[in-house]
């Protein structure tokens, strides 16, 4: 069994953003599940199993889920035929073959969240996760514990559960695929949000003494440590007398299998020292179908926000949001999240990584900041001293661009408020050959779109 988690947390999940689906004739069912799949035994027991369950409860259909997928065995490229793999509905490969034993990520559940959630086409390069955690969401997404909505929006990267939360230098493991970071192994630390979920946590409570539920989620950390989880998995059921606990997971030696570890006994799992296996167990969770926060209108200390390219860092932006997450969209184009990318999300300050605004032209842009309880829109002026041209007229800063900042700076100027940079050739926006309030306005209008003098904006010759 792999020892990290793969990871969703995702999600994850808009045409050309990370999370997008691709703008195609293709069907939604085509894209949640491969042609392959759709022909075999595991997607006909996958249906039969929701059918039973259609009166149980989100954990109960998540747990039949799972369970219906008993057997599925992950095949490996060498030593294998593939045609004969292809049609038992057990492989799915994009252009290249690269897969051995131990890169156990060529399944049903992987092609899921790389083609479903990331949207990535079928030719696409598939990539090799360790796969327990993208199964436990794939059960909780069939189970209708996401909707589609909250799926694209929390299924950044591919954990258990989205709602994770964990410190920024907490993830390893990274790769680059199609130019995007994806994060698959997470070390969450111990801090479950509890968001929707009734966690528990084996400081707070004694692992004998969880109280284990069909469909709960168990975290485990193989090596006894309690560094972090490496494994996750669905409860199926519990001894209290025995203390015996049986759990459904995927990527167990490749194949999604019923397991049962015994508290009471001291194991060793992949050359680790000896332990008890009581303190393997990390965390428990039991849920119901996710219910989104009360949405808010969110405010922030400035509705603009500036950034030069010659930076060496990001920015940050203080809002007054209570979520733990936030997703960016720039001019209507996702930029990232704090889970997937250079982002930090703490206290109601957001701290965006130079990363996401390297690529961005010179000017004004929308910047749309998405949180759990509410959104905000913002104007984001990117300039670049540097390289800027010598003079713009309405640059009355210096930067490069024209923004309500040079408003602001005219204003002060005219006030008799010191600046830190005033160009006053460049402040001139009417061209009257005066500094005046009128070239306040004059900013203010061409900025607004509206009728302004010819040539704010341009370069002064």
């Amino acid at each position: 069994m792999k020892k990290a988690i793969s990871i969703i947390a995702c999600i994850a999940v808009l045409i050309t953003c990370v999370f997008s689906i691709p703008a195609s004739a293709t069907s939604a069912e085509e894209l949640r599940f491969s042609q392959e799949y759709m022909t075999s035994p595991y997607y006909e027991k996958l249906i039969q199993a929701l059918e039973d369950t259609a009166d149980s409860t989100t954990m109960e259909r998540t747990l039949a889920v799972a369970l219906s997928q008993e057997g599925y065995l992950n095949y490996a490229t060498e030593d294998c035929d593939l045609d004969q793999a292809r049609a038992e509905g057990k492989l799915w490969t994009g252009a290249e073959l690269r897969m051995s034993q131990d890169q156990t990520g060529n399944t049903e559940y992987t092609r899921w969240a790389q083609r479903y959630i990331l949207g990535l086409d079928e030719d696409a390069q598939y990539a090799d996760y360790d796969w327990c955690a993208i199964f436990v969401s794939w059960c909780l997404y069939q189970a209708g514990y996401y909707d589609d909505e909250a799926l694209k929006k929390y299924f950044y990267s591919y954990a258990a559960d989205p709602r994770i939360f964990y410190d920024a230098d907490s993830w390893y493991g990274s790769f680059n695929c199609n130019q995007r970071l994806v994060y698959y192994t997470p070390l969450a630390h111990h801090k479950l949000e509890a968001m929707d979920w009734n966690t528990y946590y084996n400081v707070d409570v004694d692992p004998y003494d969880i109280p284990y539920k069909p469909g709960g989620i168990i975290f485990f950390n193989w090596n006894g440590t309690g560094d972090y989880f490496s494994h996750v998995a669905l409860v199926v059921s519990y001894d209290t007398d025995t203390h015996v606990l049986t759990y459904a997971n995927g990527n167990f030696s490749g194949m999604v299998k019923t397991s049962q570890i015994d508290l009471d006994e001291e194991e060793s799992y992949s050359g680790s020292d000896v332990f008890k296996n009581a303190g393997r167990i990390m965390a428990y969770a039991d849920y119901d179908k996710y219910t989104p926060p009360e949405q808010k209108e969110i405010h922030a200390q400035s509705d603009v926000i500036s950034w030069d390219k010659s930076a060496s860092s990001g920015i940050r932006i203080q809002t007054d949001s209570e979520s733990i997450l936030a997703s960016v969209y720039i001019d209507d184009r996702y930029h990232g999240s704090i889970i997937e990318s250079n982002m930090i999300y703490h206290e109601g300050l957001l701290a965006i990584g130079k990363s996401e605004l390297v690529g961005l032209s010179i000017g004004k842009h929308k910047m749309k900041l998405v949180f759990d309880d509410g959104e905000l829109e913002l104007d984001l002026i990117i300039s670049d001293k540097e390289n800027a041209p010598d003079k713009i007229l309405g640059d009355a800063d210096g930067d490069g661009v024209v923004s309500i900042l040079d408003a602001t700076v005219i204003q002060q100027t005219l006030a008799a408020i010191p600046v830190s940079s005033f160009d006053e050739a460049a402040a001139d926006a009417d061209g009257d050959e005066n500094v005046t309030i009128l070239d306040v306005t004059a900013i203010q209008r061409c900025l607004a779109e509206l009728s302004a003098p010819e040539g704010i904006g341009e370069v002064i010759l």
